[in-house]
C-alpha cells in the first residue's frame, strides 16, 4: 500500500507539469517503458540493487530512456528513483500514470481477449457497449487466445466481463453436475 501511495505522488508530480500538448508523448512512452520491463523484469531488480554501483544502475536505467520522447524528464525520474532505492515501484508509478493520463482524457483502457481476429464492425460493437458501459471512451487492447474458443472477455483494473465461450460451458457443466446430485 505504502508503494502506491509513493507511486501516486511521483505520477501526481509528473502530471502537475505537463502541458496539454505533451500528454500524448508521455503516454507513448509509458506505453514503451511499461513494455520493455514486462520483457526485462529483471531490469528493475538490478537497477535497484545495492550489489551493483550506484553509476552502473544509473547508466543502465538512463539507457532505457534514450528512446523515449521525453527523455529529461525520464533520466531526472529514474535518477530521483535510484538514488533513494525505489526503482522498483517504476512500474506502479507507470500504470499510475497511464491511468491518470486517460482519466485525463475521459478514456479507459479496455483488455479485451478474443480466440481469434475479430471483423472491424464487431470490435466497434464490443467497444461502443463498453463505452455505454463504463460512461468513458474505450482504448483496446486486444489480445488472441485461441482457448476462450469464442466470445470476449473484457477486463479493467475494476471490472471483468466474461463472455466467452469457455466460461459458459463451464457455468452449464457446473449446472448439470448440480442437478445429477
Amino acid at each position: 500500500m505504502k508503494d502506491i501511495l509513493v507511486a501516486q505522488r511521483y505520477s501526481k508530480a509528473i502530471m502537475s507539469d505537463l502541458k496539454e500538448n505533451e500528454i500524448n508523448s508521455i503516454l507513448a512512452d509509458v506505453e514503451l517503458m511499461s513494455r520493455s520491463i514486462q520483457k526485462e523484469p529483471k531490469l528493475v531488480d538490478f537497477v535497484n540493487s545495492y550489489l551493483y554501483p550506484i553509476d552502473k544502475r544509473l547508466e543502465i536505467a538512463l539507457e532505457l530512456t534514450r528512446k523515449l520522447e521525453n527523455s529529461k524528464l525520464w533520466e531526472n525520474l529514474f535518477s530521483i528513483l535510484i538514488k533513494k532505492h525505489r526503482f522498483n515501484i517504476i512500474s506502479v508509478i507507470l500504470k499510475d500514470l497511464e491511468n491518470k493520463i486517460f482519466s485525463e482524457k475521459k478514456q479507459i483502457k479496455v483488455k479485451l481477449v478474443v480466440a481469434h481476429e475479430l471483423p472491424k464492425d464487431v470490435l466497434d460493437s464490443i467497444s461502443n457497449k463498453l463505452k455505454e458501459i463504463l460512461e468513458k471512451d474505450v482504448v483496446l487492447n486486444i489480445n488472441i487466445e485461441p482457448e476462450i474458443l469464442g466470445g470476449f472477455v473484457a477486463t479493467t483494473d475494476s471490472l471483468l466481463i466474461d463472455g466467452s465461450i469457455k466460461n459458459n460451458l463451464v457455468k452449464l457443466l457446473k449446472v448439470k453436475s448440480k442437478k445429477k446430485k
